[in-house]
């Protein structure tokens, strides 16, 4: 690796040690309820408010979109610092933040040698295959070129020029920060993005997990030291279980009946015989393990091509794609993190939604909670609407789970379920919404989305298979599965046999009532799904699949005509859709049951007190039930698919399984660290079983990076046996200049020599080709990038059609009044003629650009022609 590429990383990892030493006072008068006082999360705080206020001053023109506009916010940050110290010295309850760290200086130690170690050793895993190629990484890229191209916020679609990008762009202004203040080009910029992420993850899981395991009764803080450790690498950098699978399958290991009967696709037929197994390869073998769960049709005919995405982060980071939920995954734990800030400090929060309605009773709880709680109050909201301008997918989950955690923590403290809890809940949950879309309103303002109505569709597949889901999510659930069934065995030992039978009865209730409430929800979003004039096609085409007779779809766009064809149609269809589940239920009846446990943990450990005469691990003071919790929220996130997708574009549920699973791989992994740990000190034998079992299979599940690493490196560097490989960097365009140097010496010439974000054109073509590709690496807007994608982003608009019409209209017209005019109306000041326009326009057009036009560069290969709009 150049020592150039060295001494970027060293640069990267400098500024994220600078930004946290100076948000330390801050974060810890924000969590100076947790344990460790926040010391894991202050690198993720103090780039959330740095870009933060660079964002919204330069949204609203206070400040422009550059390097003195970034220094602003860490000046911010900095004044936000003092006032926090000062504020903290004088509560009279805290002290130094030096002299704290004096006193955890392991744990200190410990934390950074953690982030270091592994920001080293993904420097060295990005340089083996740092190729902007495939997959969205132009995509991502364009958007990083154009944020730090574009004047102001919002930045300018770098595929569609003349917009603004449509899209939640704030991880890349994030990574922009950072880059500039480092001094780091884009293209290498891009790669230690993907290196801050992991290591930040790493960071953020360690310092969760200590947290929530130092916060239990008589906690050990070796014991949470160590679970923090293992948790800092589970969680960001092994696998799953498929892993195992694939080892097993390529050295014919198994019968061929059970690979059928698994039906993981690649796996479940016979191994072809070579010399060397596919996991020591450059295939995309660990693709797989991605695409785990075989969709089928409810006819029996399986899913080719829209398979539901169980993407993981280790996955993620080493497919090297910088998107949204990748660049989310800190602020995901950080998230976790304030909702246990607020599991610890209810105690001194005291709100009721209907005061706010009564003479003077909103004036006096404002007057309470600015005494109280304002600090934590709008960091929260602050931090969720990060969340939905990082990642929109996630912000309702993590609300979810600081209002779970603000309820548990009331129920907690009043020992009893109480009406009030509701409204108290309710009112905070106001609170950060209002706050969350008030802080970021600049970016809503401009967003648009392919959403719309309606949101919810029926899941109309067969089920997934408990077998597949358990490749994707078992190493985390031994351990659950042995916290659930040891604290419920534990509770209900010295009970009489009427008291099990009730107990088995309320358990019961609770997973009924959940699967049946899912099962009617589906039902329902069918009806008004066949009651729409866009749906009935689809629910005629379902039941044509399945070979049931509907009567012909009425004409009449009369509501009570179509409400009287919806309810037939989806009573024909639901008994099919029933019986699919009833001949799959394994899954479905799991995670029910693991909702219906969990919850009634909950309820058993906050209702009674330590002299009740329940078991201690169930008491009100124990921090199980945050976890309880996590793990409620996991089983939701990955039972709903099973009924209920998000609509987009796909007509699928592999973006709605994609993101969901991804989040309850955190929280599951969250929850089976602390059930390790929480087993071992009050129920030691399970306690054994569970850290042996997950420390086997966390040695199987690293097995995935170890060999995805190597196959990595030897797609782009070439074989591991080569005398002369390719050379390692960070430079994510080093393979374009290595393949094709007339591109990159235009690109680079490019960067250097155009300035703002004047309008380029370049050909069009399909999405995850190289077209686009000019725009992307430099950030200057062309006419019309990756039509899909622009659809993806804004839903139905003409606006790529018409577009990429006009481009191929400019290249191939002989009529120069005609080329003229369309490169006035779309503002085009360069046109760029190369490999790719070649191969799909016409030549004879190119004759009017030599014979009209101004040449602003030509090499061998590429020739970029200058246009003065008028």
């Amino acid at each position: 690796m150049p020592l150039t590429d060295i001494f970027a990383a060293f640069k990267w990892w400098s500024v994220l040690m600078i930004i946290g030493m100076i948000t330390l006072p801050l974060a810890q008068l924000l969590l100076n309820r947790l344990p460790d006082r926040g010391y894991a999360f202050v690198k993720m705080i103090g780039l959330l408010i740095i870009s933060f206020v660079f964002w919204f001053f330069s949204s609203v023109g206070f400040l422009e979109n550059n390097l003195a506009g970034i220094i602003f916010g860490v000046a911010a940050l900095l004044a936000l610092s003092i006032w926090a110290y000062k504020a903290d010295q004088n509560s009279g309850e805290g002290f130094s933040s030096f002299s704290w760290i004096k006193l955890n200086w392991k744990y200190v130690l410990t934390a950074e040698l953690l982030f270091t170690v592994v920001f080293i050793l993904w420097t060295w895993v990005r340089s083996q295959n740092p190729a902007i190629s495939g997959t969205e990484k132009p995509m991502e890229f364009a958007f990083l070129n154009s944020i730090n191209r574009s004047p102001t916020f919002p930045p300018v679609d770098p595929w569609l020029s003349g917009f603004s990008i449509s899209y939640y762009y704030f991880g890349y202004v994030m990574s922009s920060v950072i880059g500039r203040l480092a001094a780091v080009s884009t293209s290498v910029s891009f790669n230690l993005s993907i290196v801050w992420l992991i290591a930040g993850t790493s960071l953020a899981a360690f310092g969760l997990v200590y947290n929530l395991v130092a916060s239990g009764i008589s906690a050990s803080r070796k014991g949470a030291l160590l679970a923090a450790l293992v948790a800092g690498i589970a969680l960001p950098i092994a696998g799953n279980m498929e892993i195992l699978l694939e080892v097993l399958h390529a050295n014919d290991e198994g019968q061929n009946e059970f690979w059928e009967w698994l039906d993981v696709r690649d796996l479940n037929e016979p191994l072809q015989q070579s010399e060397t197994p596919r996991y020591s390869t450059s295939q995309w073998w660990w693709w797989r393990s991605s695409r785990v769960i075989h969709e089928y049709h409810l006819s029996g005919t399986a899913e080719d091509g829209l398979e539901p995405i169980a993407e993981f982060p280790a996955f993620s980071f080493i497919l090297g794609d910088l998107h949204p939920h990748v660049l989310a995954l800190p602020y995901a734990f950080l998230s976790l993190a304030v909702a246990l800030a607020w599991w610890r400090r209810a105690d001194q929060m005291a709100l009721d939604l209907r005061k706010w309605f009564s003479k003077r009773g909103l004036i006096s709880q404002i007057k309470f909670v600015a005494s109280q709680d304002k600090v934590l109050i709008l960091f929260t909201g602050l931090l969720l609407g990060g969340l939905s301008f990082l990642n929109t997918w996630d912000v309702l989950i993590y609300l979810f789970i600081i209002l779970g955690a603000f309820l548990l923590a009331h129920w907690r403290l009043k020992g009893k379920w109480e009406r009030d809890l509701i409204f108290q809940t309710l009112t905070l949950g106001l609170m950060l919404i209002v706050l969350s879309i008030l802080l970021y309103l600049p970016f809503y303002i401009g967003f648009r989305s392919q959403a719309a109505p309606p949101f919810l569709l029926p899941m109309t597949m067969q089920p997934t298979r408990l077998s597949q889901f358990l490749i994707i999510f078992g190493m985390p659930l031994i351990s659950i599965v042995l916290l659930l069934g040891t604290l419920l065995v534990d509770r209900v030992r010295n009970r009489s046999a009427t008291s099990r039978s009730r107990l088995g009865l309320k358990i019961f209730a609770l997973t009924a009532a959940l699967v049946a409430g899912l099962f009617l929800a589906t039902l329902l979003l069918g009806f008004i799904l066949a009651a729409s004039r866009e749906g009935s096609p689809r629910v005629v085409n379902l039941a044509n699949e399945i070979d049931v007779g509907l009567s012909p779809v009425p004409d009449s766009d009369s509501l009570g005509a179509r409400i009287a064809w919806a309810i037939p149609a989806v009573s024909a269809l639901a008994p099919t859709f029933l019986l699919s589940r009833l001949n799959s239920p394994f899954l479905i009846l799991f995670l029910a049951l693991f909702i219906g446990i969990s919850a009634y943990l909950i309820a058993r450990a906050l209702k009674k007190s330590e002299s009740s005469g329940d078991s201690p691990t169930l008491t009100k003071f124990s921090t199980l039930p945050f976890v309880l919790l996590l793990i409620i929220t996991a089983a939701l996130l990955t039972i709903t698919p099973e009924f209920i997708y998000l609509r987009d574009n796909f007509g699928q549920r592999l973006n709605t399984v994609f993101k969901f699973y991804y989040q309850a791989w955190i929280l599951f992994g969250v929850s089976a660290l602390y059930a390790i740990e929480y087993l071992l000190r009050h129920f030691r034998a399970s306690g054994i079983v569970s850290a042996v079992t997950y420390g086997l299979a966390l040695v199987v599940a690293l097995l995935f990076p170890w060999y995805a690493i190597q196959s990595r490196a030897i797609e782009y560097r070439g074989p591991l046996d080569r005398e002369e490989r390719n050379e390692a960097t960070l430079d994510g365009l080093a393979y374009i200049g290595r393949s094709d140097p007339a591109e990159r010496e235009t690109i680079d010439w490019l960067d250097d020599n155009i300035k703002g974000v004047p309008v380029i054109l370049e050909a069009v073509g399909g999405q995850y080709s190289t077209f686009g590709r000019i725009s992307s690496s430099t950030g200057i807007p062309t006419l019309l990038g990756w039509p899909g994608h622009e659809y993806q982003w804004r839903g139905s608009t003409p606006e790529p059609a018409l577009r990429e019409n006009a481009v191929k209209v400019i290249y191939e017209s002989d009529d120069l009044a005609e080329t003229t005019d369309l490169l006035n109306q779309y503002n085009v000041s360069f046109i760029v003629h190369g490999p790719r326009e070649r191969s799909i326009y016409k030549a004879a057009g190119v004759d009017k650009f030599d014979r009209f036009f101004e040449v602003a560069f030509r090499n061998n290969i590429f020739t970029i022609y200058r246009w003065q709009p008028q």
